[in-house]
């Protein structure tokens, strides 16, 4: 009897054991899969904001490369640009470097939220915009 009823116990506490590991396991990734919507979200949010810098940059066409500059684009994790892009000088009345400023935030924005990591790797900036084919090339010369 008395074996019976510690083979019963053993069983139950194996089961509350299993029972609570589920549970915690579909806790944690039901905040997992929370926390990844939300940072695609975000991602997404991102996505569109440099589309809209990136189309309004290819706007106009490059005929001078004495009317285009280029400015810094995203942040990495670590400090620094991702990269540069080029743009008209008559984009600027468009609130161009306003729009590359807000994604520039948010990117940093991002990383801190997301705790990311980035190569530390510094990103020099270009030495100059050339014109080719009526499309803007940003020029790196060391």
């Amino acid at each position: 009897m008395t074996l019976k009823l510690n083979h019963k116990l053993i069983i139950m506490k194996s089961a509350i054991h299993l029972f609570s590991m589920i549970t915690f396991l579909f806790l944690f990734s039901c905040d997992k899969t929370n926390l990844d919507s939300e940072k695609a979200q975000d991602q997404l949010e991102l996505d569109k904001m440099l589309q809209k810098i990136t189309e309004l940059a290819n706007s106009v066409e490059c005929n001078n490369s004495n009317d285009w500059n280029f400015i810094a684009l995203g942040e990495k994790a670590c400090g620094g640009p991702k990269g540069y892009i080029a743009f008209s000088k008559t984009v600027i009345k468009d609130g161009f470097e306003d729009l590359v400023k807000e994604y520039n935030e948010a990117d940093i924005a991002f990383n801190k939220k997301y705790k990311l990591i980035s190569d530390c790797m510094l990103l020099l900036p270009p030495s100059m915009v050339s014109c080719k084919d009526g499309k803007a090339e940003l020029i790196y010369k060391y």
